[in-house]
């Protein structure tokens, strides 16, 4: 063969070797090219350029030989790393529906490493063949045979469904499990809720999202604010869950009003309550009452806290603390009703009431207590003892009637 014929021969496998090395990378994933690699462009040029002189009959052979092995290796060195510019690469499954679709500027594959590296991609991202999430970031990587694609840099991923935008430094999905990972400086908007957190993981057709770490949570509607370390979000549920010791903030009108928090609890957006449980504190700042218990059902917009639960309630600045097995606040009312061995203490005066049960006043602080009621002070000692009685701890006022009242008067000791 000619020198000529072997430099065509050598142009012709060099193409043939590229195009079978795309038709084998399309079993995992299809790319399409709209504009070939400028840097492979050019190496193919430099290529043929090459070829053409070494037909020219202008070197010797042992020269020809040598050039056809640095094109041997240049055409090696081509065939195991390929770039390509403004490329569409799409991942479906085995039955042909998407997984997900992406155009980049640039994309790299290694065949070797079996991975794509992506610049500028944007994209969306499928499930059941149809787009659920838009996404954009600075650079990615697509894993393997595309079960997994990494995005990274500046990332905005919005949920097609419902509006729902997240941003962070990192975002991962994972077709076959149906989750989207978001990670490091990660926030949320939607027309409900606005969040920020360390890291994100959307669970696709639950439609939930769950947050880790540094959690703060703004709803809309009602004005709160949640603060805790792991939150779950039924977003079409509207329902926010928080298994860990969590606080929750209401506002009005951006200043706070009222702040609840406990071991964990469950905020119900539609129907505008609090369910905290365990180690449950509710500080009502605009009434100056403290109120604790295991169990407290928030209502923002009847403005009511219940407890079937031992339940506390403290007045600190008229120093007055009332227990009781189980209890209701009526915040519009300003009243609070305690029933089951209710205990009220008042700690100017010393003075205790027992009775089975207690309406207290909060803004006036008197109370009526009805059966069993026993009233005792130390100063002056006496006690009362009667069906139902009414007044007021901290100036010791207290008034007993109805049927049977007994009255004890313990004599001071002589100076």
């Amino acid at each position: 063969m000619s020198e000529k014929a072997r430099s065509q021969t050598g142009i012709i496998l060099a193409l043939d070797r590229v195009q079978m090395f795309m038709n084998a990378s399309n079993s995992s994933m299809l790319i399409s090219i709209k504009k070939p690699s400028l840097n492979r462009a050019i190496a193919l040029n430099l290529l043929l350029i090459t070829l053409l002189i070494g037909t020219g009959g202008c070197f010797n052979r042992n020269r020809t030989a040598d050039k056809l092995k640095e094109d041997t290796k240049e055409i090696q060195r081509f065939d195991s790393n390929l770039t390509f510019n403004d490329v569409t690469l799409e991942q479906a499954d085995d039955k042909g529906k998407l997984w997900w679709k992406m155009k980049a500027k640039q994309a790299s594959y290694s065949k070797d490493q079996k991975n794509a590296v992506i610049e500028d991609p944007k994209g969306e991202l499928y499930q059941d063949g149809k787009p659920v999430f838009q996404i954009a970031a600075q650079k990615g990587e697509v894993k393997g045979d595309g079960k997994s694609i990494l995005l990274k840099g500046a990332i905005v991923a919005t949920d097609l469904r419902d509006g729902t935008i997240l941003k962070g430094d990192e975002l991962e999905w994972k077709p076959t499990e149906d989750v989207l990972f978001v990670r490091n400086n990660v926030t949320g908007t939607h027309k409900q809720m606005q969040f920020s957190a360390q890291e994100g993981r959307v669970l696709t057709r639950a439609r939930t999202i769950e947050l880790f770490r540094q959690i703060v949570a703004l709803s809309k509607t009602p004005e709160l604010q949640i603060r805790t370390e792991h939150l779950t979000w039924d977003v079409k549920g509207e329902r926010v869950m928080g298994d860990r010791p969590i606080q929750v903030d209401q506002y009005k009108n951006k200043v706070l009003t009222d702040r609840g928090s406990a071991d964990k609890a469950e905020v119900d957006l539609k129907a505008k309550t609090v369910n905290l449980q365990q180690n449950a504190r509710l500080d009502l700042k605009e009434k100056g009452v403290q109120v604790s218990s295991n169990s407290l059902l928030w209502n923002l917009d009847a403005q009511t806290l219940a407890s079937s639960q031992p339940i506390t309630i403290v007045n600190p600045p008229q120093q007055v603390t009332l227990n009781a097995n189980q209890g209701a606040v009526d915040l519009q009312k300003n009243t609070v009703d305690l029933v089951g061995n209710v205990r009220g203490v008042g700690q100017k005066n010393q003075s205790k009431l027992d009775a089975d049960r207690v309406l207290w006043f909060i803004t006036t602080q008197r109370f009526e207590a009805t059966g069993n009621v026993n009233y005792r002070q130390e100063n002056p000692p006496f006690s009362l003892l009667g069906p139902r009685a009414s007044g007021k701890l901290d100036d010791q006022q207290v008034a007993v009637n109805g049927g049977r009242v007994e009255l004890q008067i313990t004599p001071q000791p002589q100076q």
